[in-house]
C-alpha cells in the first residue's frame, strides 16, 4: 500500500504541475460508474468542468485536490496507485492498470490517476480535517511528537500495532513503517498500549518519524529502500540472527514481522538503538567506539570493522586493545595460512608500534601482557610440510633473511618491491592463499551435486548456446531468462479467477519495451485431490511452525480438499 511518504511526493508533483489550471473535460472509470447509477446519465464529477485547481494538500495517505466553489477530490492511492501527466512516466510509483480511474484534461496538461480510489468531497470539510490532523501527520514538517505520543497513550486498551495504523492517530504510517518502527524501538507488536511506559511510547513515535524520513528520501531519489529494512519480509533478525516471527494480528490483520528476543518492551542499552538504517546512528555505546585487536594476527582494527582487515577473522565480543592485559602469551597456538620456519616470530601490525625493527628476521609481537612491555615470542617449530615448510618472501636488495626460502611457492604472490614485509605501523604485509590442486584434496569426498555438473575451463562462459542447454542452465541455476536474455520477474496472480495465487514469470522491463515472455513458476508443485496445481502458503500462527511453507489446495475453503504437504 502507498504509505505517507509516497502520497506526499505525489501531492508535491501534482501541485507543482497542475495548480492554477482549469478543467476542460473529465473521463475515467469512476465517472462512468457514477453516470450509470443515475437516471439522467449525469455524474457528481461533472461539476469540476470549468473549475480551477486552487490547491493540493496531503494528509497521511490522502490527497486533497481543492477546486473552486467548495469542490474537492479526495484521492487514496490504495496498494500501488500513481499519477501520470501527459502520458509521461508514472510519477513516484507504477501500476499495471492501463485504464485511468479519473482523467482530468486541464488547460495545459492532462492528468490521469491510475489504480486509485476517488471521491467527491466538500473542500471546507477536507480543509478542516487537514488543519486538525496535520500536526500528527508523520510526514508533516510541523510534526508534534508530544501530541502524537499523547494520542497513542489515550488508547490504552488497543494493541500498539493497531494504534500505529490508525490514520486518525498517526496519519501516513503504513505497514512497512509500522514493522520497522516497532523493531527499532524494541516493542512487541502484541503488546497493549497500557503495557508500555511513556518513555517507550515517545521512543516509538521517534522511530516512526525517523524511518519515515528515510522512506521519503529513498522514494524521492529513486534509491532502493530494501537495504534499510531490518524485519519487513525478512527471515532472520539483523541483531541476534534469530528467526523472525511473521503473523497477522490485530484489528486490521496486517502482516507483521517481529523478533521474540529483541522486541521485549525494554530499553536494555543505547547500543540496541538502530545503527544501520536510522538517523539515530550516532547513539552508540563507548565500547563500540574503541579500536579492537584481532586475536589471530593482533592487527588493531577500526571500531566499525566487524572482521579483521588482514586475516578476515570475525570480531570477538568485547575485543579491544584497551582491555586488561595478561602476562601469558596467547598466540603460541595460532596457525597461520602459510608455513613458518623456525626462528621466525609472530608477525604483528599494531597501530601503536611506531619504531622500525632493527632485525629483519625477528618480528616484534604484542602480547597481552602489559601496555608498556613489548616482548618477542618465537613460535615453536611447525610440523614438516614437505617442500613448502618455509616462509616465502620476495627477493629484494634491502631484505635478506638466512634460513628463509627466497623461492615463491605455488599459490603465493610476490609483494610489491616498494612494500616492506616487516611489521611496522599500519598494515605493511599481506597474507596469501595457497592454491589447492586436485591431487592435494583427493581425500575430500566430492559433493553429490557437483559430480553431475560439467567441468568448465577457466575463463569459459557459463551462458548456454542452444535452446536445450538454455533450459538446462535455467533449471540448474534457478534463474529464469526472458526474451531479452535477462532475469525475468516473479509475480503472483491476484485477480479473482481460477489461477488466483499461482506464481508466474514475465519480462521485467518497462511496459514499452517488454517482450511477450510468460512462464508458470509452479509446474513443479504437486497436484491436489482435484488435479490442480497446489499453492504455497505460509504458517502465520505464532507456534513452533511459524514461517514454514506448505502446499495446499488452490480452491476456496468450502471447496478445498484435505491435501497438505510441507514445502
Amino acid at each position: 500500500m502507498v504509505e505517507g511518504p509516497g502520497c506526499k511526493l505525489k501531492g508535491e508533483a501534482l501541485k507543482s504541475r497542475a495548480r492554477g489550471q482549469t478543467v476542460n473535460s473529465i473521463s475515467g472509470t469512476v465517472v462512468e460508474r457514477s453516470r450509470k447509477s443515475t437516471r439522467d446519465n449525469t455524474s457528481s464529477f461533472d461539476c469540476l468542468v470549468g473549475m480551477k485547481l486552487t490547491d493540493v494538500k496531503t494528509l497521511g495517505k490522502e490527497l486533497f485536490a481543492i477546486f473552486e466553489s467548495d469542490a474537492c477530490l479526495r484521492i487514496h492511492f490504495l496498494m500501488a496507485g500513481c499519477i501520470r501527466v501527459n502520458k509521461e512516466a508514472q510519477v513516484f510509483g507504477s501500476t499495471r492498470i492501463a485504464t485511468p480511474t479519473l482523467k482530468l484534461s486541464l488547460s495545459r496538461d492532462e492528468v490521469a490517476f491510475l489504480g486509485t480510489s476517488i471521491e467527491m468531497r466538500s473542500s471546507a470539510e477536507c480543509v478542516q480535517k487537514y488543519s486538525e490532523l496535520i500536526d500528527v501527520d508523520i510526514c508533516s514538517p510541523t510534526f508534534d511528537s508530544k501530541r502524537a505520543t499523547q494520542s497513542i497513550l489515550d488508547q490504552p486498551d488497543r494493541l500498539v500495532c493497531d494504534v500505529l495504523l490508525d490514520q486518525l492517530v498517526l496519519p501516513g504510517v503504513g505497514n512497512i513503517i509500522k514493522n520497522e518502527a516497532l523493531f527499532n524501538a524494541g516493542i512487541n507488536p502484541n503488546s497493549k498500549v497500557s503495557q508500555l511506559s511513556e518513555d517507550l511510547v515517545a521512543l516509538l513515535v521517534m522511530m516512526n518519524r525517523d524511518f519515515t524520513k528515510i522512506f521519503y528520501k529513498c522514494r524521492k531519489e529513486g534509491t532502493s529502500l530494501s537495504k534499510f529494512l531490518n524485519v519487513y519480509k525478512k527471515q532472520k533478525c539483523v541483531e541476534c540472527r534469530g528467526k523472525l516471527i511473521q503473523t497477522k494480528i490485530g484489528e486490521y490483520e496486517r502482516l507483521t514481522f517481529w523478533c521474540r528476543s529483541c522486541q521485549t518492551n525494554t530499553q536494555k542499552s543505547h547500543t540496541r538503538l538502530p545503527k544501520r538504517s536510522s538517523l539515530l546512528g550516532w547513539v552508540i555505546g563507548a565500547k563500540d567506539q574503541v579500536a579492537w585487536s584481532c586475536g589471530t594476527c593482533t592487527l588493531v582494527n577500526k571500531p566499525a570493522n566487524n572482521k579483521c582487515s588482514v586475516c578476515l577473522t570475525p570480531r570477538q565480543p568485547h575485543s579491544s586493545h584497551t582491555q586488561g592485559w595478561s602476562a601469558t602469551p596467547q598466540h603460541s597456538h595460532v596457525q597461520f595460512p602459510y608455513p613458518i620456519s623456525p626462528g621466525v616470530s609472530l608477525p604483528c601490525t599494531n597501530s601503536l608500534t611506531t619504531k622500525q625493527h632493527s632485525s629483519p628476521t625477528s618480528l616484534t609481537a604484542l602480547s597481552h601482557s602489559s601496555p608498556s612491555s613489548l616482548t618477542t615470542h618465537s613460535l615453536p617449530s611447525p610440523p614438516s610440510f614437505g617442500s613448502s615448510s618455509t616462509l616465502s618472501t620476495p627477493a629484494s636488495p634491502s631484505y635478506s633473511s638466512p634460513g628463509v626460502s627466497q623461492t615463491p611457492q605455488q599459490g603465493q604472490k610476490h609483494l610489491e618491491t616498494t612494500e616492506s614485509p616487516l611489521c611496522t605501523t599500519g598494515r605493511r604485509y599481506k597474507f596469501r592463499k595457497f592454491g589447492v590442486t586436485f591431487h592435494e584434496s583427493q581425500s575430500d569426498p566430492i559433493p553429490t551435486q557437483a559430480r553431475d555438473l560439467p567441468i568448465q575451463e577457466p575463463g569459459s562462459s557459463c551462458q548456454p548456446t542452444t535452446a536445450a542447454t538454455s533450459k538446462e542452465y535455467e533449471e540448474r541455476s534457478g534463474v529464469v531468462l526472458c526474451g531479452h536474455r535477462e532475469s525475468a520477474k516473479k509475480f503472483r496472480v491476484v485477480k479473482d479467477n481460477e489461477n488466483k495465487g499461482r506464481i508466474f514469470y514475465t519480462c521485467g522491463k518497462p511496459a514499452a519495451t517488454q517482450c511477450n515472455f510468460f512462464m508458470w513458476g509452479d509446474e513443479h508443485h504437486p497436484l491436489c485431490g482435484h488435479g490442480k496445481r497446489c499453492l504455497i502458503r505460509t504458517v502465520l500462527k505464532q507456534n513452533s511452525n511459524n514461517g514454514r511453507q506448505f502446499y495446499c489446495c488452490p480452491l476456496t475453503k468450502k471447496k478445498q480438499c484435505d491435501f497438505f504437504q510441507w514445502v
